[in-house]
């Protein structure tokens, strides 16, 4: 195994999923692990506020990993990677939530009222909900360049050094995300 995971070093993200489709060789989802984990603590860190939450979720991710590269035919990994871990955490959070109200409405059923804050934040949640099932919707070029412009803030000159689209393409594919996403979500 250690002798497998040297050579898979060498492999880009596409060629280890390919891999792991073909061997299911635990070792390349180590590979991942080793090259994403810290991203991926990162941005669970800015959804759950908790290091050992945001260190436990890393964990179940890539344990959750194995299965999904199975069943994906994923293009570009590290998008994909992005979306998987939010929905995770966010997942996670509307479970929380759920046993927060459960355990008040247990003590006090009759007295709780849901607060402003807590409505507040029921609609941020649906608001992102819909949004990344929207993202999710959107052809896979305007996704990319949605995903690497908004959620990971990169510049047109970062997206094409890291795409093979042209300034001019990125931005087309920036204003058609943007006019589709307004569209799916207003349905």
């Amino acid at each position: 195994m250690f002798h497998q995971g040297r050579r898979y070093k060498q492999y880009s993200n596409e060629q280890l999923i390919a891999a792991y489709q073909k061997t299911e060789d635990k070792a390349v989802v180590g590979m991942l692990y080793k090259r994403y984990s810290h991203k991926v603590l990162g941005l669970c860190l800015n959804y759950l506020k908790n290091v050992q939450d945001a260190e436990d979720a890393v964990m179940e991710i890539f344990i959750h990993l194995t299965e999904e590269l199975k069943k994906h035919d994923i293009e570009k990994f590290e998008p994909w990677l992005f979306f998987v871990c939010r929905n995770f955490c966010l997942k996670k959070l509307r479970k929380t939530l759920g046993k927060k109200n459960e355990d008040i409405s247990e003590i006090q059923e009759d007295i709780f009222v849901e607060s402003g804050a807590e409505k507040d934040h029921n609609k941020e949640e649906e608001r992102l909900e819909a949004l990344s099932d929207a993202v999710d919707r959107l052809k896979e070029d305007q996704k990319r360049c949605i995903v690497l412009f908004y959620f990971e803030k990169k510049s047109y000159k970062e997206i094409e050094l890291q795409t093979d689209y042209s300034i001019k393409e990125i931005k087309s594919h920036l204003q058609n995300g943007k006019r589709n996403l307004k569209n799916l979500l207003i349905v």
